[in-house]
């Protein structure tokens, strides 16, 4: 899936992309996706190592349903406040 983002970019890198797009016969758009697919590998064993980790912890939190998260705060919430209403302060 696509998301739609804006970026602020210099005429020397919207010239660059320009001629990127232009070579490869991809849209300016594509162009960008491209660069970013290109720029955004690990350099190095260590590099990597932190990717393989996140992608780790990614996983694991993928599967958490937000509006679950959301109910269980909730439910929290509301069982510290009615903690708080049997207590006399003192």
């Amino acid at each position: 899936m696509l998301r739609k983002t804006t970026v602020y970019l210099s005429d020397e890198d919207m010239l660059l992309l320009r001629k990127m797009a232009n070579i490869r016969n991809v849209t300016v758009a594509e162009a960008i996706r491209l660069s970013i697919k290109d720029s955004c590998k690990p350099r190095d064993k260590e590099e990597k190592q932190v990717w393989d980790s996140l992608d780790k912890i990614w996983a694991k939190t993928a599967a958490i349903n937000p509006s679950k998260i959301e109910k269980a705060v909730g439910k929290a919430m509301r069982e510290v406040r009615s903690g708080r209403k049997g207590r006399s302060r003192s």
